[in-house]
């Protein structure tokens, strides 16, 4: 994986580990002052998606998705360039242009925020189980790609909650937020190098 960095450190994968950085902050403070405004929201009866239809809290949800998707755009043009097998990377790119249309296309838009939604976790929990797949080369290498395939068993168990919970906020968070943070260790491998 890190073969690209034996030859030296471009400007793009020191910007995508920045960038790799950001993501987790910039998505933890806009959700957290999207919940923090809406006393209504509950873990257990809404998705985090209805943050992006109130008054008080739209423009800091959607415009924080887009940021935060825009971010992992960038991030994962770092990874293409980074990673051997490039097939998780380029997952990664197509699931942050869907996560830019969460913000873009809120519940009020139904279909195409349904379609953006979906895709973005789908393809996000597909990535993360590619890359721990197929990263295999040294121990940092392996423990990272266990730990992405780790966070995708995790997306992919927290479908449970679905059948049980009338809201889906919980199944978003388990199945994005372990990603993000995957994206800020890795974001510091790449401006460290």
């Amino acid at each position: 994986m890190w073969n690209y960095f034996d030859r030296g450190q471009s400007g793009i994968t020191r910007v995508a580990g920045i960038c790799g950085i950001f993501i987790p902050v910039v998505i933890f403070a806009s959700l957290g002052l999207s919940i923090a405004s809406s006393p209504w929201f509950t873990w257990t009866q809404n998705a985090l998606s209805d943050l992006g239809i109130q008054a008080n809290t739209a423009a800091i949800f959607n415009y924080g998705m887009i940021l935060g998707g825009i971010l992992t755009l960038i991030f994962s043009l770092g990874l293409i360039k980074i990673l051997s097998n490039k097939t998780g990377a380029y997952l990664i790119s197509v699931s942050s242009v869907a996560f830019i249309g969460i913000g873009l296309f809120p519940e009020t838009f139904f279909v195409l925020h349904f379609i953006t939604s979906a895709l973005f976790f789908i393809l996000l929990t597909i990535a993360l189980l590619i890359i721990g797949l197929t990263i295999k080369q040294n121990p940092f290498e392996r423990s990272m790609g266990s730990l992405a395939f780790v966070f995708a068993l995790i997306a992919i168990g927290s479908t449970i909650f679905l059948f049980y919970l009338e809201g889906i906020a919980i199944s978003e968070a388990l199945s994005c937020f372990p990603a993000f943070v995957w994206f800020l260790i890795i974001g510091v491998k790449m401006i460290r190098v």
